[in-house]
């Protein structure tokens, strides 16, 4: 299935604004992942989220396998295939474990994960599927990580429910053969 809109490039074909934000993705990022690479469409924002993920993922006080588990508690709760299929991959090679992916993955207990991986899924599942962030959770996840990574958190999953939903709008599908959620 074709996605609603190309993804653009650097030709005549898109305004000089689109083009620019191009420019500075491939620069930036060497590659045009979507969906930064989407909102070109829209000019500067392009850039700037591909700016935002980029610090989001390599430039906080969080380790890559915790990054990558927190992209992966967004990607479920926005049931978000193409998320999924990249970062379950990205995520093991940075040392996620594999049954905290499946705990993720199927809504599975926390019960048998470390305590930190219990606590980044239990705080994600609280912020993006729940009506609000308990005390406790809040509490919890401040004395582990601190204030700024409490925020580094919330920014991390926040930024890709918002990747989800622009991959959504423009029905990009993962491949086929990719590693797909399991259905709710």
């Amino acid at each position: 299935m074709m996605p609603r809109l190309p993804i653009p490039d650097d030709t005549e074909a898109y305004a000089e604004e689109t083009r620019a934000a191009i420019r500075h993705i491939q620069q930036t990022r060497k590659t045009m992942p979507p969906p930064s690479s989407y909102l070109t469409y829209a000019g500067p924002a392009g850039a700037r989220l591909s700016d935002l993920v980029e610090h989001l993922r390599y430039h906080t006080s969080l380790t890559d396998a915790e990054s990558e588990l927190a992209i992966c508690t967004a990607a479920r709760a926005a049931n978000a295939d193409y998320i999924w299929n990249a970062h379950v991959k990205l995520g093991l090679q940075a040392g996620t474990r594999e049954e905290a992916l499946h705990a993720v993955d199927t809504y599975g207990p926390l019960d048998d994960l470390t305590d930190d991986e219990a606590l980044i899924i239990g705080f994600g599942r609280e912020l993006l599927e729940a009506p609000r962030v308990s005390d406790d959770t809040f509490e919890a996840v401040r004395t582990r990580y601190g204030e700024q990574g409490l925020l580094e958190l919330t920014a991390v999953m926040s930024v890709y429910m918002m990747n989800a939903s622009i991959l959504r709008v423009m029905d990009h599908q993962a491949a086929p053969d990719a590693r797909h959620l399991t259905q709710r």
